[in-house]
């Protein structure tokens, strides 16, 4: 019997310079200029093919740039909604006049810029395994959706990051002027403001809560100056609507991190419990480990009072990401941060899920798409769905009008794809309303003040149904609008003579023919 004969083990020179290269890319200093810049490259290049397939998948980004572009047009500022983004809204103004490629852009730069300022942190607090965290930061899912699209939110978080680094170098004032700015971009930023406050205290440094407070409070008012002149204290609203518990659940997991993220990340932890056993002492010990779980206790805290967009959590990824640093080794987090990334790529996905969580939630349950790639699929469904409704409304003969089109969430894409076809204005003055220019709002074709043979309304409210009825308008409405309208006003407009429209789907988000989520 001839013996089996097994290959030499590698020399160990090879094995030794292998793990010194992996280790030096682990440990790698993205504040230097060379890595960073190669980082950069990659990082813009991954969020390229994102540039131009619209302003996002939030009907909110759009919101925005509907705002903006009305902002040059008529020199009126109306927030996209309330509470009011002043900053971010004006900062898209500026941008608005090149198209989502260049308001896109403006996102993809903020967002390299906060990559930095995380990086600068990581060193800054010593971190372990900077490198490779770092690289868990720029490409994560959630953070690489959101940071090329015309959003808020990571405006928000790099300002966020800059306030809790200028605290680390003692500079109290100009943290709260970053901070001010993060709340100017999304005013929830303030949530923050009580943990760096416990920071100051666990540091003997509370000679500085003072400027840190007033700086902040400054920066805020100016930047809500504009919302504040025309809302008053009134400004304080927003949209409040019951999430269902297997909703958000549903949210915490496939929307954050993905299946296959979220398993990784729990196996990581279960194989960190020796570690995490020192996190108690630590919080005592660590004036930044406690600030990292205040930080995340305040955010979830309030991510389950208004649990709408999973991208509400997105300050919390960089103190999860410390905390993953400190208390996992490194074979285990670039374990977790590689399935994290490939999460955004290829998931599990359970397409009978959308109708809630029951058992064949998990016999559905298959190898699909991650969130990036659906991510794309919807931005491509909901652009063709909106030029399907423009199409049917202007081209079929069985439209009446004049005709009153309640098209739901689409209203402010469609409005912005045929800007150039429609005359944007304001069904009423409402300041209750969250959003005058889109809940409020119509496009009009031809011209609003002439009696338009087409009118497009995101929703309408029961009085202004009978008086566009009374007045002798076909009401025309999606699937979407109408489950939207009886959330929102209590009643079904087919029961008063209106039409659905003969779309191909009934939800915006889906395929053509598609009845369920491919996520």
């Amino acid at each position: 019997m001839q013996a089996t004969v097994s290959a030499p083990p590698p020399p160990r020179s090879l094995r030794a310079t292998t793990g010194r290269i992996f280790t030096a890319f682990v440990d790698l200093d993205f504040t230097r200029p060379l890595p960073f810049l190669i980082l950069a490259i990659i990082y813009v290049a991954s969020r390229a093919y994102w540039l131009d397939l619209g302003y996002g998948t939030d009907p909110d980004a759009w919101r925005v740039a509907l705002v903006a572009d009305y902002l040059w047009n008529e020199g009126e500022y109306l927030p996209s909604r309330l509470p009011g983004y002043p900053l971010h809204e004006f900062a898209t103004a500026l941008f608005i006049k090149g198209g989502w490629i260049a308001t896109n852009l403006s996102t993809v730069a903020i967002s390299l810029a906060g990559v930095y300022v995380f990086a600068w942190l990581a060193r800054r607090l010593d971190t372990a395994n900077a490198g490779v965290l770092t690289i868990g930061f720029a490409f994560a899912p959630l953070l690489w959706i959101n940071s090329v699209m015309t959003m808020d939110y990571m405006w928000a978080l790099t300002f966020l990051l800059g306030a809790y680094l200028a605290l680390t170098y003692k500079s109290p004032s100009v943290a709260g002027i970053s901070l001010g700015i993060a709340a100017g971009f999304r005013l929830t930023s303030l949530f923050m403001l009580p943990v760096f406050w416990l920071l100051l205290f666990r540091t003997k440094s509370r000679e500085q809560v003072r400027p840190l407070t007033l700086a902040t409070i400054a920066t805020v008012l100016i930047a809500f100056l504009p919302v504040i002149l025309t809302y008053g204290a009134s400004f304080l609203n927003f949209y409040d609507q019951e999430v269902q518990f297997e909703e958000f659940i549903k949210r915490l997991g496939k929307d954050g991190l993905g299946i296959v993220g979220v398993s990784a990340l729990g196996l990581a932890l279960v194989l960190s419990l020796p570690r995490l056993r020192r996190l108690p002492a630590d919080l005592l010990r660590d004036p930044h480990v406690l600030v990292w779980v205040a930080a995340i206790v305040v955010l979830m805290v309030s991510y389950t009072r208004l649990p709408h967009e999973i991208a509400y959590l997105l300050p919390l990824f960089p103190f999860g990401l410390f905390l993953m640093a400190r208390y996992m080794s490194r074979g285990v987090l670039v374990f977790a941060l590689v399935a994290i990334v490939v999460s955004g790529f290829v998931d599990v996905t359970s397409p009978d899920d959308v109708i809630g969580i029951d058992r064949s939630t998990f016999t559905s349950a298959r190898i699909g798409k991650g969130m990036l790639l659906s991510d794309i699929d919807t931005l491509k469904n909901q652009r063709n769905f909106a030029e399907e409704v423009r199409e049917i409304t202007t081209e079929r003969r069985e439209i009446r009008n004049p005709a009153v089109v309640v098209v739901g969430f689409i209203y402010p894409e469609l409005a912005m794809l045929f800007k150039d076809e429609l005359d944007i204005a304001v069904l009423e003055d409402d300041k209750s309303a969250i959003s005058q220019l889109s809940d409020k709002g119509h496009a009009c074709d031809p011209r609003c003040d002439d009696r338009p043979a087409i009118e497009y309304v995101w929703l309408l409210d029961y009085d202004r149904l009978q008086r566009y009825i009374t007045e002798g308008r076909t009401i025309y409405y999606t699937a979407d609008a109408a489950r939207s309208t009886f959330a929102v006003y209590g009643y079904r407009p087919g029961y008063f003579g209106g039409l659905e429209l003969p779309l191909s789907r009934e939800n915006p988000s889906l395929g053509v023919g598609t009845a369920t989520s491919e996520r």
